[in-house]
C-alpha cells in the first residue's frame, strides 16, 4: 500500500451516446461543471503530486477539470481503464452485480487481471508524487476491484459499486481507511 493518501474519483457522467461503445462516451458541459466542482472539495493538502486518468475519454475529460484547479496535468495511463466486458446493455447492472460478487462471467476481464494494472498504475503515480497527493480517475468497475484488492474480502465491491455517484471521490489513507472525500462532493 502506498505511504501516502490517494483519492480516488470515479468520472463524471458521459453522455450515453447510443451506437457508441462505452469507452468512446464524453462529457457534457453539464458533467464538466460537476466534475470542476468536485475538484474544489478534493483533499489535496499542499497540492497534487501526481493526476492520473483512464484514457478513456470520459476520464480525460474529469481529469482534465481536476487538473485546471489544481494546476496538475493529468497523465493518461490505460492500465487505468475501466474492466473489459462486453458491452450487454439490457441487464448491464445485474451482471455488474454478479462480477462484483466475484462471478467469474464470460467475456469480462478477470479481477486479478483488474487489481493487478489498477494496483501497479496506482503504486507508479504515488512513487511519482513523492509523498504529495495522488489523485487517480478511473471507472467505477475498475476501482471496486481495484480497492476489494487492497482492502481485502471484508470491502464489499457491490454495496461501493452501488454507491457511487458521478462524479465521486474517496480516500484511501495510508493506514488502509477509505472515506468519501468531503461529504456532499458527489453530483448524480
Amino acid at each position: 500500500m502506498p505511504s501516502t493518501a490517494i483519492t480516488y474519483v470515479r468520472h463524471a457522467m458521459p453522455v450515453l451516446t447510443e451506437g457508441v461503445h462505452p469507452t468512446r462516451w464524453h462529457l457534457d458541459d453539464a458533467s464538466r461543471r460537476a466534475a470542476r466542482a468536485g475538484a474544489e472539495g478534493l483533499e489535496v493538502g499542499d497540492g497534487v503530486g501526481a493526476l492520473v486518468t483512464s484514457t478513456e475519454p470520459k476520464a480525460m475529460e474529469t481529469a482534465e477539470e481536476i487538473g485546471a484547479r489544481w494546476s496538475a496535468g493529468p497523465v493518461l495511463d490505460d492500465r487505468l481503464r475501466e474492466a473489459d466486458r462486453p458491452w450487454i446493455g439490457p441487464g448491464y447492472r445485474a451482471m455488474a452485480h454478479r462480477y462484483l460478487r466475484g462471478e467469474p462471467l464470460e467475456g469480462w476481464e478477470p479481477h486479478d487481471a483488474v487489481a493487478a494494472r489498477m494496483g501497479a498504475a496506482v503504486d507508479d503515480a504515488a512513487e511519482q508524487a513523492g509523498g504529495r497527493a495522488v489523485v487517480v480517475v478511473s471507472h467505477g468497475l475498475a476501482l471496486c476491484v481495484h480497492l476489494g484488492a487492497r482492502l481485502g474480502p471484508d470491502f464489499d465491491q457491490e454495496s461501493f459499486w452501488s454507491r457511487l455517484a458521478f462524479p465521486d471521490a474517496w480516500v484511501l489513507d495510508p493506514t488502509g481507511v477509505l472515506h468519501r472525500s468531503r461529504p456532499g462532493l458527489s453530483v448524480s
